[in-house]
Parts: C-alpha cells; sequence; structure tokens
C-alpha cells in the first residue's frame, strides 16, 4: 500500500519526459558532433570548443536525465511528495536554454556566456532547493535518501564553483582557474554525478534485477569515505596540503571500488538470470567504470596526458552512456505503461513492459556502441585522429538506434488507444 500511494505522489509522465526526451536529443547532439573533434583529442578540456562539447554532454545528457529520474524516483523511494512540480517545469526551460547560450557562448568566445552560466546556475538551484524542501517531509532515512541528500549539497558547491569561473574568464575577477577547474570537476562529477548513481543503484539494480536479502555494508562504508575523500580533496586545494590530495583521491577510489562491490553483490544475486539488453548494459558499465579507474590510476602514476583523456572518454562515454541507457529502455517503459495502460487492466489487453521495446534494435545498439567505444579508444591510445572519428560515428549510429526505441515507446499502441477511445464514446 505505502509503495502504490508513493507512485501516486510522483509527477505527471508529462514533466519526466520533458527530460527523457530533451536529454536523448542532447546526447544525440553530442554523438553527431563528436567525430568533428577527433584532431583536438590531444587538447582534451583544454580547448573551448571541446570544454563546451563535454558540457553539453554532461549538462545536456547526463544532468537532464538525472534530474527527470529523480523527479521520478525521489518520491517514490522516499515515499514522499516533491515540494513543487511547477518548480520542475520552469527548472526545465531555464535549463535546456541556458545550456544552448552557454555551450555555444563557451565554443564561439561570445560574451553571452555569463547569461546562459546564470541560467544554468538559477535552474539547478531550483532543483537542490526543491529537493531539500522535499526532505523537510522526510520520516525514513534509508542509504538511498542520504546520498541523494549529500550529492545535492555537492551540487550546490560545484554550480557555484563553476559560475565564479565564468566570472573569472568574463570579468578577470581574481582567481586560481585551475585549482578550480580540479574542484568543480570533483563535485559535480563524483560528488553528485557518481554519488547519485550510487544512491539510486540501491534502488534500481535490486528492482530490475529481482535481487534481495543482500547486505549493504560495503555501499554504507563507500558513502563516508567518497564524503571524506572530497573533503580531503577540497582541503588540499584550500590549505595547499599535499597529503591531503592523495589520501583524499585514495578514499574515492576506495569508496568507488566498494561500490562496484555493492552493485555485482546485487547484480549477481539476482533471480532474473538471463542477460537481456538491460543485464548486457549493466555488466558493461560495470567493465567500463573498473577499466576507467585503473586507467585515471596509470594516469597519476605516470602522468600520461593520454592517458587522462582516455579515462575521460571511457567514464564519459562508457560508464555513464551503458548505465543511463539501460535504465532509460526499463524506466521509460514502466512510465508510459503506468500513464497509458494502468486504466485500462481489465478493460482491454494491455502490453507487457518488454514489448514496449524493440529488443533487437537494444541489443544491436548495444554492440555498436560497444564497438564504437573499442575503436576510438584505440584511436585516443594510438594517437591516430581518424581512428577515433571511425569509432565516434559508430557510436553516433548506435545513437540513432537509442532515439528510434525511445520514440516506439512513446507512440506504442496510440492508434490502437484511440480506436478503443472511439468505440467507448
Amino acid at each position: 500500500m505505502a509503495k502504490q500511494l508513493a507512485t501516486q505522489m510522483a509527477p505527471p509522465f508529462n514533466l519526466v519526459a520533458h527530460y527523457m526526451i530533451a536529454g536523448t536529443i542532447f546526447y544525440a547532439i553530442v554523438s553527431f558532433l563528436l567525430p568533428f573533434y577527433a584532431d583536438e583529442i590531444g587538447s582534451f578540456f583544454l580547448t573551448p570548443q571541446l570544454a563546451s562539447l563535454m558540457h553539453l554532454y554532461l549538462l545536456g545528457f547526463v544532468m537532464m536525465i538525472i534530474f527527470g529520474a529523480m523527479y521520478q524516483l525521489v518520491p517514490v523511494v522516499l515515499e514522499i511528495p516533491m515540494f513543487s512540480k511547477d518548480f520542475a517545469y520552469v527548472q526545465f526551460y531555464l535549463f535546456v536554454i541556458g545550456i544552448g547560450i552557454f555551450t555555444y557562448s563557451l565554443s564561439k568566445g561570445y560574451e553571452a556566456m555569463p547569461y546562459g552560466a546564470l541560467m544554468m546556475y538559477i535552474s539547478m538551484l531550483i532543483f537542490v532547493i526543491n529537493i531539500f524542501l522535499t526532505y523537510l517531509k522526510l520520516e525514513r532515512w534509508s542509504i538511498t535518501a542520504k546520498y541523494i541528500l549529500v550529492s545535492n549539497i555537492f551540487l550546490f558547491i560545484g554550480i557555484s564553483i563553476g559560475l565564479y569561473m565564468v566570472f573569472i574568464i568574463t570579468y578577470g575577477i581574481k582567481g586560481d582557474m585551475l585549482s578550480l577547474v580540479t574542484l568543480h570537476i570533483s563535485t559535480t562529477i563524483v560528488g553528485y554525478i557518481m554519488m547519485t548513481i550510487m544512491g539510486v543503484g540501491m534502488i534500481l539494480l535490486p528492482m530490475f534485477s529481482l535481487s534481495h536479502g543482500f547486505s549493504e555494508k560495503a555501499i554504507n562504508v563507500a558513502f563516508y569515505l567518497v564524503i571524506a575523500g572530497l573533503v580531503l580533496y577540497m582541503m588540499s586545494i584550500f590549505f595547499d596540503i599535499g597529503s591531503f590530495k592523495y589520501i583524499g583521491i585514495a578514499f574515492i577510489s576506495l569508496s568507488m571500488v566498494l561500490g562496484l562491490y555493492q552493485m555485482w553483490l546485487i547484480f549477481f544475486t539476482r533471480i532474473r538470470k538471463q542477460n537481456d539488453f538491460w543485464a548486457k548494459n549493466m555488466i558493461a558499465s560495470f567493465i567500463s567504470l573498473i577499466l576507467s579507474l585503473l586507467t585515471l590510476v596509470t594516469a597519476i602514476i605516470t602522468n600520461n596526458q593520454t592517458i587522462y583523456i582516455l579515462f575521460g572518454f571511457i567514464l564519459f562515454f562508457g560508464f555513464f552512456v551503458y548505465f543511463i541507457v539501460g535504465h532509460i529502455y526499463k524506466i521509460l517503459p514502466f512510465l508510459v505503461w503506468y500513464q497509458r495502460y494502468s486504466p485500462l487492466v481489465g478493460k482491454i489487453k494491455v502490453p507487457m513492459l518488454h514489448e514496449m521495446i524493440k529488443e533487437k534494435i537494444a541489443d544491436m545498439q548495444f554492440w555498436i556502441t560497444t564497438i564504437g567505444i573499442f575503436i576510438a579508444s584505440g584511436g585516443i591510445i594510438i594517437k591516430v585522429g581518424f581512428l577515433f572519428k571511425i569509432g565516434a560515428i559508430i557510436m553516433g549510429i548506435a545513437t540513432i538506434l537509442v532515439m528510434y526505441n525511445i520514440y516506439y515507446t512513446l507512440t506504442y499502441g496510440l492508434k490502437e488507444l484511440k480506436n478503443f477511445e472511439n468505440r467507448s464514446s
């Protein structure tokens, strides 16, 4: 009964669809643009054009999907209604416009960049405030609830640093850009994105794999380690304490390892053993995260710029893509089914959730994505731009298949439902 009431507290499907569709469109845009940056992979994150592309990817795809998922999951998981659904719509439009202005101005060097940055900042501030006000009604503190709350604190810190960096660039305000960049990256990617994924993973993985009865010790220890690691890392920069930096990185890395172990524990104790398209994406995401952590350690030890590039590429276009796309294929059909078919149960034959996704297309997309990542990674390692371009093009083809499947789910059964409504009237 509690879960049923929690589901009823979830926002309208139209709201979540806004974020899901926009996030997928941004993902497609980045995928189609990526091949044109093949010659610049040696200066990853250093040129304004590449910085613009990566912000378009992280903000437009990763963050957009996370925001949409949070509006759906927070009421269901925490069993409390969002403080304001209207805020979510305001946030969406501000965020989309802000991303467009900011990323385009950043790549072209236009003076409009701070206006776009300010719009995005206000948009994400609305989200953070909405989450905090929602938490005032919280009664049960699960590990997921803890992760979501703390991740939003780091999000606030990260976006505030980002806005300050824009003001430094635009208005010549004093500040150590290199230190601020590392703080911005660590708080947003590790503090927000990774912590959010770890937190919601404790709900999504057991739900989709039918796992239960597993220990949560690893994810609980990881929670405190990642916080301690981020705080130590931030202190190392603010107070110039070198030892804190390496201890912080060690804590963060260990927390990621424990998080991976927890996900492995859930996934490989699952009742549903068949490796469908979701399971394949989860396995690939775990492998990608392990590879990205290994490349990061190697890059730190060797101080090799190419290995840093490889780390970022595998994390962004491997782990994030597999994890997010795999869950879109599970979450979106359920949302469409719940909104469109749940009122008709017992009146007409309703579809099964797996029927609302083209499974062969999803499998094809998975393997094409994997081949593209493998080829592009090879291009980075041997520093051959043309090879990277081929891999990026292949990844772009896979994106088209993702968009097709999302379109298929969103339009599933509309004609039959319209005929049913006409007969009923």
